[in-house]
């Protein structure tokens, strides 16, 4: 099932009948728009508009699509066992609150008063009737509207490749349509109030209007009044269902629930593994908020796996998608029935949705082509003999943040330290072709950032800090390997053996780098390259071609060219700190 569409018939029906709210408060705000343009324009669009949305069949399903994504959002309130959410979550919550309280009262302004009192309720009746009293409050409800709906978009498509991508466009879109609507409004409320200034002027807007009669308009006040009153008093009764909640369930008997590597608490049963997470302040990764629509939440049963139901189709969905074993399950779908010992699999503080691909790698390992950097900083050791520790430890975190910068900003992560030295992994998101030219850019920018390492350290340390590189591509096991919390995505395969064999022999041939064939093929650069020595490396039975280069500087000028934009769309930052390791 596409990410998209995972989770029960309520969330599906929660996110359609929010999409079907959007799209109408979309085409609102941009007819809006046109008044920057003229009046005019506006109540002609408006016309058109109005065939789809007044008519009885629009009428019908805008209805719908209120009523079930309002119900359903206050059930799913009422039903919450801790208001401990993520920061976006709850301000979410807090906008979609808000917005009945002046949404409501705009109905009964227009659609009833349309319906019971036969006003013509277009641009020309609203603008005279909102500006410049109610301009405020009107602005307040269209920016209410317009940003609820774009944090319920983005965190439900955030997960979907091809949003990230376009993401930087939606993001202007987002800011530009309820600008555009402001300024329009603005300027065609300004434009009315000029007009209807002369009373022969008001007079006939009342006229074309229908304008409500004093009596219609007490009527229509006490109707809002009503409204307002009636969301206020299902939300007191929203509140007086999570009150009873919270003091049921802490009347109910405990169980014990034993996170491994971590504290253990005793709760009732009802509810979530992730809500009890939540409930106790214990960092828990859930990057789609807790819907079963990733598998970021999951845990790994260590005990007590028997006790639990079997996954619903929301979760099963998921867990297949990752090719989860038996004991591994979604903390946002079960609820402990008795004790419980659990591993989290992924590490709370890291997950986001630039990682996403990282996070959703299979716990038990995917088989993947990358590039692969074996860097090793030369002659440390006689270096540091007569040094403090705390000279090593300047000297070493002065030589890891530049050759660092260097990696991340090419589009690497750093896999592990190495002492002195360090492999980094290149590819992972956009293939081993671009993951072999970042990794050759990197090597360059890593030998010029020496420069100014060198220069700065230089005096202090006698002579210059020197590297050794060894780069090469082929098939990978990339997976999350360890125990309890010390569990970290990791590489394994033959390519880093080779890596580390070219890495050494660079030191053998005094050169900075040596990369083999293969890398030099992926990245394009094979007849730029020089010319290939073939050499045994122990453990390949094959012969291998490799290049040496005595500086990175020296590396062929075409990894230089136009980088792609899968490249340039890349996170600039590190993908594995991003990544929450298992």
């Amino acid at each position: 099932m596409h990410v998209l569409l995972r989770g029960d018939i309520l969330q599906r029906l929660r996110i359609g009948s929010g999409l079907i709210l959007f799209a109408f408060a979309a085409t609102h705000f941009l007819n809006h728009a046109l008044g920057l343009i003229h009046l005019e324009t506006m109540h002609e669009v408006q016309q058109w508009r109005w065939v789809v949305t007044r008519s009885w069949p629009g009428t019908f399903v805008l209805l719908m699509a209120l009523v079930t994504h309002m119900s359903l959002a206050l059930y799913k309130l009422a039903n919450r066992n801790t208001l401990r959410l993520p920061p976006w979550e709850l301000f979410q919550i807090a906008l979609g609150l808000l917005i009945p309280f002046l949404l409501l009262p705009h109905i009964v302004n227009t659609r009833i008063a349309r319906l019971y009192f036969g006003v013509e309720d277009n641009y020309l009746y609203e603008l005279a009737r909102l500006w410049p009293d109610s301009a405020l409050l009107q602005s307040t409800l269209l920016l209410l509207v317009w940003v609820h709906g774009c944090i319920g978009i983005h965190y439900w498509l955030r997960l979907y490749p091809p949003y990230r991508t376009a993401q930087p466009v939606l993001l202007f879109v987002a800011i530009a349509v309820p600008l555009a609507a402001l300024g329009g409004f603005m300027v065609s409320g300004r434009a009315v109030a000029l007009l209807i200034e002369k009373p022969e002027m008001l007079a006939r807007v009342k006229e074309l209007t229908h304008w409500p009669s004093p009596a219609d308009g007490a009527t229509l006040a006490d109707y809002r009044l009503m409204v307002r009153l009636g969301f206020a008093a299902v939300l007191l009764l929203v509140v007086a269902i999570i009150a009873w909640r919270y003091y049921m369930l802490s009347t109910l008997p405990k169980m014990a629930i034993r996170y491994t590597g971590g504290p253990v608490v005793k709760v009732p049963h009802g509810p979530t593994l992730l809500e009890i997470s939540r409930m106790h302040g214990i960092p828990h990764a859930s990057v789609c908020g807790g819907r079963a629509r990733c598998s970021t939440c999951r845990v790994r049963i260590d005990d007590g796996a028997s006790s639990l139901p079997p996954p619903t189709y929301p979760e099963a969905i998921t867990l297949a998608s990752i090719t989860a074993p038996e004991n591994v399950r979604l903390a946002c779908q079960i609820r402990p029935e008795r004790s419980l010992t659990v591993t989290r699999l992924l590490r709370p503080a890291s997950t986001g949705p630039q990682a996403v691909d990282l996070q959703e790698a299979d716990a038990a390992g995917v088989e993947k082509a990358l590039a692969v950097m074996f860097l090793d900083l030369r002659e440390f050791t006689q270096l540091s003999q007569a040094r403090l520790p705390y000279d090593i430890v300047f000297i070493l975190n002065e030589f890891f943040a530049a050759t660092g910068s260097a990696i991340h900003t090419h589009g690497g992560w750093i896999d592990k330290f190495l002492g002195d030295g360090l492999l980094a992994i290149f590819g992972q998101l956009h293939g081993v072709e671009a993951g072999c030219r970042q990794a050759l850019r990197a090597a360059r920018a890593i030998d010029l950032a020496l420069d100014h390492v060198n220069a700065k350290l230089g005096a202090e340390i006698g002579r210059p800090l020197r590297v050794g590189m060894g780069i090469h591509a082929g098939s990978l096991l990339l997976g999350r390997i360890g125990y309890g919390e010390a569990v970290d995505l990791t590489v394994i395969g033959n390519a880093v053996n080779v890596a580390s064999r070219l890495e050494a022999l660079s030191k053998e041939q005094n050169v900075q780098i040596v990369l083999s064939s293969e890398v030099a093929r992926y990245a394009g650069c094979l007849e730029q390259s020089g010319t290939a020595v073939t050499i045994n490396v122990r453990g390949v039975e094959e012969p291998l071609q490799v290049f040496s280069f005595a500086r990175g500087r020296d590396l062929p000028a075409s990894i230089l060219m136009a980088i792609d934009e899968d490249e340039r769309a890349l996170p600039r930052g590190d993908l594995r700190g991003m990544d929450a390791a298992m």
